[in-house]
């Protein structure tokens, strides 16, 4: 049987491979059906349920051929609550599955029907710090290496909100991991291939997240359900 997890982007794709091959978890796929692509600019505009049931529909029809166990649901909490971010999930699965009100909170197993002789477990996580945020103000949160560059942000940032142009939490969180990957721990000779060493994915495969952290404690509670 296999365990499948949709994820919004690429980065996130990189971050819980990477995680779950620090668990040593066995027997899981992060889905390359991603709720949107990273390159897209619809992703900016948020999360949206028809793309949800649009790759739940598609994975329903994989159940039967591949023999899908459990499907794990993991998306931004942003400025959203875990009822609001529910309701989106529960509306998706209502479309693709003709099941109501199916999840009823994070870390939680919920099975559900394909039909008369299969059935599949479905259950959702949102990637947060403090119940807010996304995968970047997680990556902000357990940074393992000195972040000088990325730090010098927060001035810029002052500067910004004092002319009244400052970036959104969310925006400014993105840029911060992404100047703390390229110019904090990537080597002058790396940068000069920065899309090969300086990537988000190359990123995964160096020792500057401490996935130790206790802000991971709940994901990696969830991740856990798909072992």
């Amino acid at each position: 049987m296999k365990n499948l997890l949709i994820v919004e982007s690429e980065n996130d794709k990189y971050f819980i491979e990477a995680l779950i091959k620090h668990m040593n978890l066995g027997n899981v796929e992060v889905s390359n059906g991603f709720i949107c692509n990273i390159d897209d600019f619809e992703c900016l505009g948020g999360l949206s349920s028809p793309r949800l049931t649009t790759v739940l529909k598609a994975i329903k029809s994989r159940v039967k051929k591949e023999d899908i166990n459990r499907i794990g649901i993991i998306i931004d909490n942003d400025d959203k609550t875990d009822t609001e971010r529910l309701a989106l999930i529960n509306t998706s699965v209502n479309e693709s599955f003709g099941v109501e009100t199916a999840l009823k909170g994070i870390n939680l197993l919920s099975q559900i029907s394909i039909d008369s002789k299969q059935q599949v477990s479905i259950a959702a996580y949102f990637t947060n710090v403090g119940k807010k945020g996304e995968l970047e103000t997680v990556q902000k949160a357990i940074k393992s290496s000195p972040s000088p560059y990325a730090d010098c942000l927060d001035k810029w940032q002052s500067c910004l909100v004092a002319n009244g142009l400052g970036l959104k939490s969310k925006d400014f969180d993105k840029f911060w991991v992404q100047v703390y990957i390229r110019y904090d721990t990537c080597t002058k000779k790396e940068q000069k291939q920065a899309g090969k060493y300086c990537s988000n994915e190359a990123a995964m495969n160096k020792l500057i997240w401490n996935f130790g952290h206790e802000c991971l404690d709940e994901l990696k509670v969830f991740l856990n359900l798909f072992s």
